[in-house]
């Protein structure tokens, strides 16, 4: 079963706070790479240039620059516009979505979700759960379980 543990918040500088602590929480799990997607939203008409809905891998020091020029370039906007992040071997996907939110996607609960449960709990951004069916039927919330 698929499971969505998340919060959101309207402070643009806690997203991004949170994806820098994301940068350097995976490096210490050994991860110097990531896949970085881009959303629907990310593309300008100005110049042609376009991001919409395309993956790149980057050196995980690289992550939050690579986002910048982005958005310097006029292309989308971090927590108004999708940007999902994989990490090779982890079982938790990272999506920072356009409704000013952060969502860890996984199937099982580890210590990587319990970390995150953990942190978002004591800023007190208070963090919900959701889980889907194994029959894609809609998004429901879950009590979250005690890490």
């Amino acid at each position: 079963m698929q499971r969505d543990l998340q919060f959101h918040s309207e402070e643009t500088d806690r997203l991004r706070a949170e994806l820098r602590h994301m940068v350097e929480y995976f490096r210490r799990l050994g991860h110097e790479r990531c896949e970085v997607f881009f959303g629907w939203a990310w593309k300008t008409d100005r110049d042609g240039t376009d991001l919409l809905m395309k993956g790149m891998n980057v050196p995980l020091p690289d992550l939050i620059g690579e986002i910048q020029r982005a958005e310097d370039a006029g292309l989308g906007r971090f927590g108004d516009d999708d940007v999902s992040l994989a990490f090779e071997g982890c079982p938790v996907n990272v999506e920072f979505c356009h409704h000013e939110g952060v969502h860890l996607k996984f199937v099982e609960r580890d210590e990587i979700t319990r970390h995150f449960l953990e942190r978002w709990r004591a800023q007190g951004l208070s963090p919900a759960e959701f889980e889907r069916a194994d029959d894609g039927s809609e998004w429901r919330p879950t009590l979250i379980e005690e890490a």
